[in-house]
């Protein structure tokens, strides 16, 4: 697949702390949040690195084929738009980093509330369940 090359080291727990942070600054429209942060990844990748991984962890457990799944022509189709969908990230962000920030975070935003997100849920209670299996996730890898 064209996105992110496979295999990859996870996220650290900070990592992953970091990329939701940003997300939940993002979807708060919270400009302090936001530079805080901003401040705070000086020290890790930068948040569009970060946010690609992150995307990469949301989309493809959704996405992509399952092992004991009977194949047929929609999870084959399925397989490819999450492919697709990391490949244009992917893109965007060799071509415009400042904006591709705002788009990955938009994205796995826009794809938790529409794919993820439980019927009567609050988007930033999604956010913060899935912060919390990536966290747990993290610490055991």
């Amino acid at each position: 697949m064209p996105h992110l090359e496979q295999p990859r080291t996870p996220l650290t727990p900070e990592e992953v702390e970091l990329a939701f942070e940003y997300l939940l600054a993002i979807q708060d429209h919270s400009e302090h949040a936001l530079a805080t942060v901003i401040d705070r990844t000086k020290a890790v990748p930068a948040p569009t690195v970060l946010l690609l991984r992150l995307a990469e962890d949301v989309i493809l457990p959704v996405t992509d084929l399952a092992p004991d799944a009977d194949p047929c022509a929609d999870s084959f189709a399925l397989d490819e738009v999450g492919g697709v969908l990391l490949a244009a990230l992917e893109e965007w962000t060799r071509e415009c980093v400042p904006s591709s920030i705002w788009g990955i975070a938009n994205t796995i935003i826009r794809f938790t509330e529409n794919v993820l997100r439980q019927e009567g849920e609050d988007t930033v209670d999604t956010l913060k369940t899935m912060r919390t299996e990536h966290l747990e996730r993290a610490r055991a890898a």
